[in-house]
């Protein structure tokens, strides 16, 4: 099995164990000696293609100081206010540090790397710098848990795998640097990596009991619960020495409940698939290293509880079953929508839409340059888009971007709202550049988000391809995965249901009352197939 689990994380690590300076960042094949595969090669060929495109991204770092390229200020300027909506609450559950250290690629004497290597960011990544981190709540059931058992059995094989995994993904332990004046080569921003480099890793336990604090079964159920919960579960990245850090991990224990995995890495070194594909490695390689029989009363039935109180911006989880998903094809085909059958991403992204719409509480007026319109934008993976194709395994940022713009009028329609909504977003996608040329209208990607910003667009964080619930440390399944930061985004995130049937989560932050009148119209709108509470 351990033999199945490196080969495993190998295998997901393509693409980052080599790498060349000044060449492309993620984007090659490529040799440590300093050298690029001809694969590597064939594919950066796609990629400098972009001409005008390529120079753009080169140079605008440089017109802005420190770490926040000059395009992105309005953008920063969103996500401030938008966290600012997320006060400090009074309920707060406490969680003890019980242990802090650092974990580093190196193992047993021998480095990562042998050196030191600088990785330059591509304009995929550049994009992201200054935004917010990739953020992922993982937690597991593990009745009669001790934190001083966990410490002493569990604790040593995670801190033990990830180190491996970090061998495969030592960027991750590095630094992210701005361009260095002349006559420095470094004139980009770029991942610098030594055989020094480690990463912050955290231990700690929930402490006090009662109704005062949410427990492991409310934090893990579907129900709404307190945006301010859930902060203190993920780790913040600090700040390291010449550059900022990338990467923070945290292992909460709920004594005599389970235990819930943070994970924070910058969006600037990877997107949603490589963190995925990371934190996939690691835990293959500690449940290649640690295995534990349970037996059946560890799948106990999931308590459903009532929502709760809190401070104003609630999360929740809803469900789009298979059968659901059937039915909204059904509704829409009836509706006169054609006759290729809407995929269940499309018409996820369509329902959840509308419904947001038609919750919102007393919306205020739209600006004259948005007028009717409804906006929804969401990454795309560009990948196997790119002529030739990147693999799979590619580890960094690869996302372009798909806008759908449908008339706000049209949404809110008590008939066919969610056909437009639909046809709309099938038609967005299907409008991706083909034949390698998905990247043909990039440089209109940061000037049409801007303009878009007023009027309020929707966003979609995560993906069901990533197969989240497949994350497992030896311990079973997740419970739940929660998806963090879509409060100050704006965004909903979408995973694979967790019981595998096909159907997709959605996970929504609103404020309480705008939640209430969403999961209302969510359920409303599947009342043939829900059973009443709108999560299923």
């Amino acid at each position: 099995m351990l033999r199945h689990s490196a080969r495993l994380a190998t295998d997901l690590s393509i693409g980052v164990c080599s790498r060349r300076t000044h060449s492309a960042g993620f984007a090659g094949q490529v040799g440590r000696s300093g050298t690029t595969s001809h694969v590597g090669q064939a594919r950066l060929k796609g990629i400098h293609r972009l001409g005008r495109l390529s120079s753009f991204w080169r140079e605008a770092p440089q017109r802005s100081p420190g770490l926040e390229p000059s395009y992105l200020p309005t953008l920063m300027e969103a996500a401030k206010a938008s966290s600012s909506s997320s006060s400090s609450s009074s309920s707060l559950p406490v969680v003890r540090v019980v242990e802090q250290c650092r974990v580093s690629p190196s193992i047993d004497g021998q480095p990562a790397i042998g050196g030191e290597v600088s990785i330059p960011l591509t304009f995929w990544d550049v994009l992201w710098i200054g935004r917010h981190p990739v953020e992922r709540l993982f937690f597991y059931r593990w009745p009669g848990l001790a934190t001083p058992h966990f410490a002493a059995s569990a604790l040593p094989r995670l801190k033990r795998s990830l180190t491996l995994a970090l061998r495969s993904y030592y960027p991750l332990a590095g630094r992210l640097r701005p361009p260095q004046p002349a006559p420095s080569p470094e004139d980009k921003f770029h991942i610098l990596c030594t055989d020094a480099d480690s990463i912050p890793f955290a231990l700690a336990e929930l402490c006090g009991d009662g109704d005062e604090y949410p427990s492991f079964d409310q934090l893990a159920a579907d129900h709404p619960h307190g945006i301010d919960t859930l902060r203190p579960l993920v780790p913040e990245i600090p700040p390291a020495t010449g550059g900022d850090g990338l990467t923070a991990l945290q292992v909460t224990v709920f004594p005599g409940a389970g235990v819930c995995i943070g994970v924070s890495i910058s969006h600037a070194a990877c997107d949603g698939s490589g963190f995925t594909s990371f934190v996939k490695a690691w835990a293959s390689t500690c449940r290649g290293l640690y295995s534990v029989f349970y037996d059946t009363m560890l799948r106990c039935k999931d308590v459903k509880w009532p929502a709760m109180e809190g401070p104003a911006v609630v999360q929740s989880t809803f469900l789009l079953r298979r059968v659901d998903i059937q039915e909204l094809r059904r509704q829409v085909s009836e509706e006169g929508a054609p006759v290729a059958p809407y995929s269940s991403f499309v018409l996820s992204c369509a329902y959840v839409w509308v419904c947001l719409l038609k919750s919102a509480a007393e919306p205020p007026p739209p600006p004259p340059e948005v007028g009717d319109a409804a906006y929804l934008a969401f990454a795309v993976d560009c990948r196997s888009r790119l002529m030739p194709p990147l693999p799979s395994s590619y580890f960094g940022n690869c996302l372009g971007f798909c806008f759908v713009e449908a008339r706000r009028r049209d949404l809110l329609s008590d008939q066919g709202g969610v056909g437009r909504a639909a046809e709309a977003v099938a038609r967005s996608v299907g409008g991706l550049g083909k034949d390698g040329q998905v990247l043909q209208d990039a440089e209109e990607w940061i000037p049409k988000g801007l303009a878009w910003l007023p009027g309020r667009p929707l966003s979609v964080a995560g993906s069901p391809r990533f197969g989240v619930y497949g994350t497992d440390f030896g311990w079973g399944r997740p419970a739940k995965v929660e998806v963090l930061g879509i409060e100050k985004t704006g965004a909903i995130s979408l995973a694979e249901s967790k019981h595998g049937d096909g159907g997709i989560e959605v996970g929504v932050a609103l404020r309480s009352g705008e939640m209430a009148k969403f999961s209302s119209l969510f359920a409303a709108g599947l009342k043939d197939t829900s059973n009443g509470d709108g999560r299923r």
